[in-house]
């Protein structure tokens, strides 16, 4: 006999109807997307007809704490309105696009990696890197840049 894989705890007995099996290739995450405490007997939700019906009766959204660069905490309302939302898909996804702090994380690191490889494309910035007393040039030069950008910011 095969086994499955059902998404309810209720016997068919209790609940007096059959349960939907979670197909083998599907993940189901359950997990608290709120902020609220529940308490022991959940909010019972039957007029849903689509997912968008849950997602607008309980308007999920949870408050979390980022590091940033200094060591210090960002707090931020994460809010849920679709699946969509959970997704980060390398950077792309709806977590990272409704996300101040993260979005602009995500835009730090493409920066970074839009100049690596600039320079990995520029032979003579290659070159340059090299060679132990250029790369030191360069080095304070870009360090006497930046100060000037600092001090006219």
């Amino acid at each position: 006999m095969e086994e499955k894989n059902f998404i309810s705890k209720a016997t068919d007995e209790e609940s007096g109807s059959q349960v939907s099996a979670l197909d083998t290739n599907k993940t189901l995450f359950i997990d608290q997307y709120t902020s609220d405490a529940q308490g022991e007997d959940p909010e019972l939700f039957e007029d849903a007809k689509t997912i968008g019906d849950v997602f607008d009766h309980f308007k999920p959204s949870v408050e979390v704490n980022f590091s940033d660069d200094d060591g210090g905490i960002v707090t931020e309302t994460l809010h849920f309105n679709e699946i969509k939302d959970f997704e980060a898909n390398g950077g792309k996804g709806n977590l990272v696009a409704n996300s101040e702090f993260l979005s602009k994380k995500k835009a730090e690191m493409d920066s970074v990696a839009k100049v690596r490889k600039q320079i990995e494309q520029n032979k003579k910035l290659r070159d340059i890197l090299k060679d132990a007393g250029s790369k030191e040039e360069l080095k304070d030069y870009l360090e006497y840049l930046l100060n000037e950008l600092e001090e006219n910011e």
